[in-house]
């Protein structure tokens, strides 16, 4: 992709552990369902910042596999106070939203190199890659 050797063997391997935007997009899905299926209310403020918060908590949670987020459904339940029995629930819903989330994941680490690459080399820096 044009990225130089040094920028991708940094932002990538970090990207895999931090940068994990499908997991906090499947926390929020996963939460929403639970608070939709349960009549909670998520439209007060304090809902809307604990539901991004526990999003991010869940994103850093998860393991950098595919189906590696039982240890962050079992947290989506503790912290919301659901009882641990619908993580199995949950996982139906994880199954569903695996491949795009680990797309979302894998795309927006090579996103994140090539921003690397724009502010570090400059604003040219893919046209002086390719010449």
């Amino acid at each position: 992709m044009g990225v130089p050797d040094d920028i991708a063997e940094t932002v990538i391997p970090l990207g895999a552990n931090t940068h994990k935007d499908g997991s906090v997009m499947g926390g929020i899905i996963k939460i929403i369902f639970l608070f939709t299926l349960f009549g909670k209310d998520m439209t007060s403020p304090m809902s809307i910042l604990a539901i991004i918060g526990v999003a991010f908590l869940v994103g850093a949670v998860m393991g950098a596999i595919p189906s590696g987020g039982m240890t962050g459904e079992l947290m989506i339940c503790a912290v919301f106070g659901f009882n641990p029995e619908l993580v199995g629930t949950i996982m139906i819903i994880s199954t569903i939203i695996d491949i795009p989330a680990t797309l979302l994941n894998s795309t927006g680490n090579t996103v994140c190199a090539m921003l690397v690459s724009r502010f570090v080399e400059g604003k040219h820096w893919l046209s002086k890659q390719f010449a």
